[in-house]
């Protein structure tokens, strides 16, 4: 069978008696025309007046767009958006887009160019976000619950605030999109700590999948400490292809667009396996989106199993939390006695170092990539293996020439037990 891996597809051998399950989106048609599509949304938004309505002339409007980890087609979305904007007498120079980066590196201006178009970035200016800047922070106090709320001060000083995303399974959130664009698109580091740490904290079967769950609910809450005024959230099939748009409210829209997304990614499977093998596709950038792949195959394999990840790792472990291949090999315990003492200062790190320790208490990972070498891996708490087949043939040694493998084709999957 072939395996996504990075841009082209990596052939694995498996025994066809063996295999327990093949687990993939569903397969759904996109749809032709796309700015319609986005038109159509912004019009007939969900829980929210049109897009036209709530704009008023002369408004100052900023845009949170993601960035390159996702595969949101703002190139296609910002024209329609910024169009109805201009028809509201909104003019190209009140408009700023702000690449919610939360705590990724900043995108290079070629990125820029080809994520959002050539023409939105000639017209409109783009800036990325920068978690770290205090001086471009305000400080709008603190949720109900205790978190900090320090966030972009151009996005929230503008009189219209907008958030385009995608909807796709996410560990530290349920979901991707909606609020997620503030929180941490736009958000400071300390905010982003806050919510991840707390994330963290809970078993990934109370999170990865549920639209509706404790950290999601905080993320809300610091996007309406903001006053985020209206999403423009796209659901693709497993091609990239645009299949639906919801727009408005960041919650009743939100949720209607995961309704719809769990229909694609959250597949049935018979039974846990002995192995199962995840491709990262398409979180391959790095190591710290690439994770999303062994969290899905958590749910799917069986305590003592092994995961077997498959990804590229364009730019290593985090380019940006330096502080994740120092304590990626710790056990939950240690990380929770550090993060108490205070002696990790990115607690996001810490955050990544408990979503490995939870992962290796369940489960042996291994890991095939390009981009990792031996001392990354282990770094992780994980072993290398030079190609699937060496993987499997060493998991065998101790599984078993017999041991099921269930392979996931995909990191945006919520397995779920039950055919």
């Amino acid at each position: 069978m072939k395996l996504r891996y990075g841009q082209s597809d990596m052939v694995v051998d498996l025994p066809e008696e063996r295999i327990a399950f093949v687990a993939k989106p569903a397969h759904v048609r996109g749809i032709k025309d796309l700015s319609e599509e986005v038109r159509r949304a912004i019009t007939n938004p969900i829980g929210s007046p049109p897009l036209g309505r709530i704009v008023k002339e002369g408004a100052k409007v900023a845009i949170a767009v993601d960035d390159i980890t996702r595969s949101t087609p703002c190139n296609l979305i910002l024209p329609v958006v910024i169009e109805e904007l201009e028809r509201a007498g909104v003019k190209d120079g009140d408009i700023k887009i702000i690449i919610a980066l939360g705590t990724h590196r900043p995108m290079t201006e070629k990125e820029i160019i080809e994520r959002y178009g050539e023409d939105v970035v000639r017209r409109i200016e783009v800036v990325n976000h920068d978690a770290k800047d205090k001086d471009k922070m305000v400080d709008l106090g603190k949720t109900i619950s205790g978190t900090p709320v320090v966030v972009n001060r151009e996005f929230q000083s503008s009189d219209i605030k907008i958030a385009i995303g995608n909807v796709i399974p996410h560990l530290y959130a349920g979901w991707s999109g909606g609020a997620k664009a503030v929180q941490p698109g736009v958000s400071s580091e300390v905010t982003t700590y806050s919510t991840h740490i707390a994330a963290a904290r809970v078993p990934f079967e109370e999170i990865l999948g549920r639209g509706e769950n404790p950290v999601r609910h905080e993320i809300e809450n610091v996007a309406k400490i903001v006053g985020l005024d209206f999403i423009v959230n796209t659901v693709l099939n497993e091609r990239a292809e645009l299949l639906k748009v919801f727009a408005g409210d960041m919650v009743r829209a939100h949720r209607e667009a995961v309704g719809f997304a769990k229909n694609i990614f959250c597949p049935k499977i018979p039974s846990e396996a002995d192995i199962v093998l995840v491709s990262s596709h398409p979180a391959d950038i790095d190591y710290w989106q690439a994770v999303k792949g062994a969290v899905a195959a958590f749910l799917a394999v069986k305590r003592g199993g092994t995961i077997i990840l498959v990804t590229p790792c364009y730019e290593g472990i985090s380019p940006t939390h330096p502080e994740a291949e120092r304590y990626g090999h710790y056990n939950l315990q240690e990380v929770e006695r550090l993060v108490e003492d205070g002696k990790i200062r990115d607690l996001a790190s810490a955050a990544f170092a408990m979503v490995q320790a939870r992962i290796r208490a369940k489960a042996k990972l291994v890991i095939v990539s390009d981009g990792l070498d031996w001392k990354q891996c282990e770094s992780l708490g994980a072993e290398k293996a030079e190609s699937v087949q060496a993987a499997l043939k060493n998991s065998e040694e101790t599984l078993g020439e017999r041991a099921s493998v269930g392979v996931l084709t995909s990191s945006e999957l919520v397995p779920e037990i039950g055919c």
